[in-house]
């Protein structure tokens, strides 16, 4: 991701992801390369999407 970007369009594009395996793939990479670069965990019971959303905006990388 490289724009700022508002919550809806963000999370429009996740979930568009999340709807294939390929898709769903590439998230979770995100989620893995999001933790190992210093990033929290993702807690039990978090969404994919809510966990990369709240990284992306704790970034700058989210607007809303």
């Amino acid at each position: 991701m490289q724009a700022t970007k508002t919550l809806k369009e963000r999370e429009k594009e996740l979930q568009a992801l999340l709807a294939t395996c390929e898709g769903k793939a590439q998230l979770e990479a995100l989620a893995d390369y999001y933790y190992a670069s210093g990033g929290r965990q993702r807690p039990p019971h978090t969404s994919l999407v809510t966990y990369l959303i709240v990284h992306e905006r704790e970034r700058g990388l989210i607007l809303g």
